[in-house]
């Protein structure tokens, strides 16, 4: 049993008060770990009283972004054969055992999630860019985006999770290629990267 990072609805206020992809404005995610408790992910998957924090990030090698075909293998059911631009995941009671500043938490949460997923040889900067929140879908309801950038090289990325299916590398542009991606990388193509 997995036990997960989340936040009561109810104390989230302004970090939900929008539909979409949010820039980070004034909100640093920080102010959110006061907030937090940890519950068993199964209980959380329908309870939308809370939302549960997932690091969303973005490979960047200069305008080509990284997409690649979510599987059967993800543990994400209702995601499953749509396409991502997102590489992410749950924050656990390990992540937080290993600093004690909340925005380190964070940042290594969406660390772990990024290197469980895909090699990158090197170090790694991650760059807070925004929030996602879409309560309008089953699994939206029970989420909340924080958005990081990586900027990378694609030559040396390689997928390590078999839930990451045919992994490519597309240009802002190629990305409105027409096929059907979850709503989060949506969000971030039409209201962040189209969008600079």
């Amino acid at each position: 049993m997995e036990s997960i990072l989340v936040v009561a609805r109810e104390s989230l206020g302004t970090f939900i008060q929008f539909h979409g992809f949010k820039p980070v404005g004034e909100a640093p995610p920080e102010e959110l770990m006061p907030l937090r408790t940890y519950r068993m992910r199964d209980e959380m998957e329908n309870d939308p009283s809370h939302k549960q924090l997932i690091p969303y990030i973005v490979l960047r090698d200069g305008e080509r972004i990284f997409r690649y075909w979510r599987t059967k293998r993800g543990g994400e059911s209702r995601l499953h054969h749509l396409y991502s631009i997102g590489i992410g995941g749950h924050i656990n009671p390990r992540d937080e055992n290993l600093f004690t500043e909340e925005n380190e938490i964070l940042a290594e949460a969406a660390m772990r999630e990024l290197l469980e997923e895909v090699e990158i040889p090197g170090s790694v900067e991650l760059k807070h860019v925004g929030y996602i929140n879409d309560d309008e879908t089953e699994v939206g309801k029970v989420h909340l985006g924080i958005v990081y950038e990586a900027w990378v090289s694609a030559e040396k990325v390689r997928i390590r999770e078999s839930a990451l299916g045919r992994g490519e590398w597309k240009t802002i542009q190629e990305l409105k290629d027409g096929v059907v991606y979850e709503s989060w990388s949506e969000f971030v193509i039409h209201s962040y990267l189209l969008c600079k």
